[in-house]
């Protein structure tokens, strides 16, 4: 008999996540100290969120990475990967700055508008300060070899103590790659293990999903009393060529999807609805990752060793949003100190946003948007006002661009897990394993669809 006055799967509605989203808007509006309070529950939750995402990005990629290893034909999903990866950077670093083009949102300010935005920078100079710091040391060194030490840990119990998705996901892929190259016997057995615990997290994952409301709740109301309304108006446009471009890239990847599934918009749109609201009202792509997982395996039936692969490697290291961010933000910036780009420059700030986003992943939100000072330098624009303006309305774009940056991954991964390509890839290795083995299979998760 249920003790609850309502059925508890209405907690995993899409109503009930949208009611969260529109309830934590409007406290964050209009009650914004009792926003403050509610602002350490949402992390909490949020915390929870990310202590089961790690074993299960960790135990997706080495499983995944093994088998990958394991069969014939993994250079070609190899190179597909690359080249699907490239081709989204490309098309979200256009289209911020078509956006930012078009919309000028660094011009036309009021003079009260000038007032809120002064006030912003002398209030927010500190945290500039700090990111600007963290955004240095970031780039210190020679580049590309700094990524380099950066991507490799020197104590990877270190790493998952701090959270540190970067490393983590290079010392996975480097597992997976050992037990793809182990006998097929050995290597097995150790995936079936990484199965067991993937399937206890998903679990862990899906009771979650009962909270998921309030959480969400907390962390909108929070995020939007950070903001506040002025700065929300004073930044209007800049807000405006955001959304704008992420709800396009929104609209492209689900044509994608549409496209090379053969289904219906309305039908992929409905399929996606789960992780899409969830990456909105979470602003994490890092915690949206097994909604993405499920719903690519168990709705759209891809291969589930290919989207055990890809989703993690997308989300972590081909931020997408981050490439909108910077884009839109450069010529913002440009545009605010009244400098015109030319075809140089906009060749610059396209290269260099794809270059800062993919050296910046895994870095705290704070930093990467201080490492717009990358694409600044060579452009010769002065950025400190213009990161701490970026950084005060954050909270404000962070739900847009974290959608449009969850769609470009699952586009990515319906583009790269072809399902009839794909599948015979994978093929050689279950055709190997004799008649009666223990087969272990990741597609059908642990959690029940919404």
């Amino acid at each position: 008999m249920n003790r609850f006055p309502f059925p508890l799967r209405w907690l995993r509605s899409i109503w009930a996540m949208v009611g969260a989203i529109v309830a934590g808007v409007l406290v964050g509006l209009y009650e914004p100290r009792l926003a403050e309070k509610l602002v350490p529950y949402g992390n909490l939750y949020l915390s929870f969120l990310k202590m089961c995402v790690i074993p299960i990005m960790v135990t997706a990629i080495i499983a995944s990475v093994g088998r990958l290893f394991m069969s014939t034909g993994s250079f070609k999903v190899l190179r597909r990967m690359t080249l699907v990866f490239l081709g989204g950077l490309l098309l979200a670093g256009l289209l911020g700055l078509g956006s930012a083009r078009i919309g000028h949102p660094g011009e036309g300010f009021s003079s009260d508008q000038r007032m809120v935005l002064g006030q912003e920078v002398l209030d927010r100079e500190p945290a500039a300060e700090s990111a600007d710091a963290g955004a240095g040391a970031s780039a210190a060194g020679s580049g590309l070899l700094r990524f380099v030490f950066d991507l490799i840990p020197s104590n990877i119990f270190i790493a998952l103590g701090q959270g540190d998705s970067l490393q983590i996901l290079f010392f996975s892929v480097v597992v997976g790659m050992a037990v793809g190259l182990l006998s097929v016997h050995a290597g097995d057995q150790f995936l079936l293990m990484t199965d067991l615990l993937f399937k206890a997290f998903q679990r862990m994952i899906s009771w979650a999903m009962y909270v998921l409301p309030a959480g969400m709740f907390c962390l909108m109301a929070g995020q939007i009393a950070g903001a506040g309304a002025a700065l929300l108006l004073a930044m209007v446009k800049y807000i405006a060529c955001i959304y704008a471009a992420s709800l396009l890239l929104l609209l492209l990847g689900a044509g994608v999807v549409s496209v090379k599934l053969k289904l219906p918009f309305l039908r992929t749109l409905r399929g996606l609805k789960e992780p899409l609201w969830i990456a909105f009202g979470t602003q994490n792509s890092i915690a949206t990752m097994p909604y993405v997982l499920e719903t690519l395996r168990d709705r759209f039936k891809l291969n589930a060793n290919t989207v055990n692969l890809v989703v993690p490697l997308g989300i972590v290291l081909c931020r997408y949003s981050m490439v909108l961010t910077y884009t839109t933000g450069i010529v913002f910036i440009a545009q605010l100190y009244g400098v015109s780009l030319d075809m140089q420059g906009w060749l610059i700030a396209l290269s260099g946003a794809i270059l800062a986003a993919v050296a910046g992943a895994g870095s705290p939100g704070i930093v990467s948007i201080g490492m717009i000072s990358l694409i600044a330098d060579p452009l010769h624009l002065p950025y400190a006002t213009g990161v701490i303006l970026l950084m005060a309305v954050n909270p404000i774009i962070d739900p847009g661009v974290t959608t449009a940056n969850i769609m470009l991954n699952c586009a990515s991964t319906v583009l790269i897990a072809d399902s009839g390509e794909d599948a015979s890839v994978f093929a050689d290795e279950e055709a190997s394993k004799p008649r009666g083995s223990a087969q272990p299979h990741l597609s059908r998760g642990a959690t029940e669809g919404a």
